[in-house]
């Protein structure tokens, strides 16, 4: 047996026995001895995977799919292969090309269609995850995570009935506790006495931390539906302090942040415009607390002639964390901030134009909504200089609660405990502040108590405040076209209501830390 060949069997065992470390070195061998084969890409690639080392993987993926032939299936199925690590990296143009050539191949085997879904549906491309993920659930009709992927397409387009029942088809089939199917059939719709799956979660038997946090979540939503708040309230805990951990989060550290921002982006650097011309669409970014809104004010601003919704990016604090060029450190460090500060913000701009280009559909603006990019109000004014800054505001309680009650995987540390979340909440407020003096009217500030109650009115004052002409389907939010992928993506299927106001109220008793901690700061009366 030659080197290569033993290479490339000890990987293969190495993989099924779960040993990715073994398998990487033994990959490294087989792509050395034989850097033409496509195998042998793809065990270094899958190894690397299973390390969590993605630039690795998608290196290795893109390596296996040069080396099959130009068209083929194979190669196809490579580069369906690189969109997981793609997305990881912040490369979602990258991530759609790739995942457009493999489509090009005529790919037909589940695995490599639900793959493609995934890399659509991260990018804001539900209606090409659905051209995908369809035809998977056709092929193979007992393939549980493709009926899971088609549910949470429909959900992204607002098909809620064919989400749920597809939902329901994948826990039916699968082969493992559905912990992530429930989850997300649980906040499709409120469910009752005679209808809910308390007593399925309850039976469930999660292998890891983060299912029993789903769910944990899950029963949550499912007794708060039933109106049972002390049994829901138990649950919420739960699932809290399990979040807490796999998501730390430190006030100190986004004190420093905060104090970064301040020190490195004074309000002299503001003074003066930038008048270098920009590509691509004027840009509007709407930012706030989740929960508070941001995702109405899209759908209100979306439902415009001249408006198209592109989704919650990262891109624009991947810009800036690639460019800074520091590594190996929180993605808001301060000293990511003062390396930011010495960036020409046109490389910034260009960067975002050029990441976010295959979403545009010929659209004069585009929302750029990520409620997190309240951090980068002062260098979103410097890299793009004629955007609009929508900044939401909701009463704290109800935010917060909001924040509180849903489980923001890989996200929004703060949100897990009562203290965190007033903690943040000041400093929010703090830097929310800060921008305000140095923008001044640059920054569109909306409040949603405020669209609840008087809807025309206050989105005539925002569409004026944009310099877009009155159209009566903003005041229709809920029939605008398109996708959302966020918590509110079924709320925001309904006329404009008032349904969540003082929401928070129902689990009084149990808030009052936050409460008093919010009066405290002088944010509640």
């Amino acid at each position: 047996m030659n080197a290569f060949t033993e290479a490339v069997k000890t990987a293969h065992a190495a993989i099924r026995q779960g040993q990715p470390a073994q398998a990487l070195e033994a990959a490294r061998i087989a792509v050395t001895t034989n850097p033409g084969s496509t195998e042998a890409w793809w065990l270094l690639g899958t190894a690397a995977m299973g390390l969590d080392d993605m630039p690795t993987a998608e290196s290795a993926f893109a390596r296996a799919a040069e080396a099959a032939p130009p068209g083929s299936k194979l190669s196809g199925q490579m580069l369906a292969l690189r969109g997981k690590p793609l997305i990881s990296d912040g490369r979602m143009a990258d991530a759609v090309e790739s995942a457009r050539q493999a489509v090009a191949t005529g790919l037909s085997d589940v695995p490599s269609l639900v793959k493609l879904s995934y890399t659509f549906t991260h990018a804001g491309l539900p209606e090409e995850a659905l051209s995908c993920i369809r035809p998977a659930t056709e092929l193979a009709p007992d393939h549980a995570e493709a009926w899971y992927s088609l549910g949470s397409v429909y959900r992204a387009l607002g098909r809620i009935d064919d989400s749920e029942a597809a939902f329901k088809r994948a826990i039916e089939l699968s082969p493992t506790p559905p912990v992530a199917a429930y989850f997300n059939l649980a906040y499709l719709r409120r469910w009752t006495e005679a209808e809910n799956h308390i007593s399925l979660l309850e039976s469930l038997s999660c292998r890891t931390s983060l299912e029993a946090c789903r769910v944990a979540y899950t029963l949550f939503k499912e007794y708060d539906d039933l109106r049972q708040p002390e049994k829901a309230w138990d649950c919420l805990q739960v699932g809290a302090g399990l979040a807490g951990k796999i998501e730390p989060w430190s006030s100190a550290e986004e004190a420093e942040t905060i104090a970064a921002w301040k020190a490195h982006f004074p309000p002299d650097r503001f003074q003066t415009r930038d008048d270098r011309p920009r590509s691509g669409p004027k840009r509007i970014f709407i930012v706030g607390l989740p929960r508070s809104g941001t995702t109405l004010i899209e759908r209100v601003l979306a439902a415009h002639s001249q408006v198209q919704a592109i989704g919650e990016l990262k891109t624009f604090g991947i810009a800036t964390h690639k460019l800074a060029g520091i590594e190996n450190v929180r993605r808001l460090a301060p000293e990511v901030i003062a390396a930011a500060a010495r960036l020409d913000p046109l490389d910034i701009a260009d960067y975002c134009t050029r990441e976010s280009a295959f979403l545009n559909d010929g659209s004069a603006y585009v929302i750029d909504k990520l409620p997190a990019n309240h951090d980068y109000v002062g260098l979103i004014r410097l890299a793009f200089p004629d955007s609009l800054i929508i900044a939401l505001d909701r009463n704290p309680m109800d935010a917060l609660f909001g924040c509180y009650k849903v489980l923001f995987t890989g996200a929004y540390g703060w949100s897990y405990s009562q203290d965190n979340l007033a903690d943040h909440y000041a400093h929010f407020r703090d830097l929310m502040s800060y921008w305000k003096q140095v923008l001044g009217d640059g920054l569109i500030e909306v409040s949603l108590e405020a669209v609840i109650r008087n809807p025309e009115p206050e989105i005539r004052r925002l569409l004026d405040a944009c310099g877009l002409p009155f159209e009566e389907g903003c005041l229709k939010p809920h029939e605008a076209k398109g996708g959302v992928s966020t918590a509110s993506a079924v709320q925001v299927r309904s006329p404009i209501n008032s349904q969540g106001v003082d929401a928070w109220k129902r689990y009084e008793t149990q808030l009052a830390p936050l409460y008093n901690r919010l009066r405290q700061f002088g944010y509640v009366d």
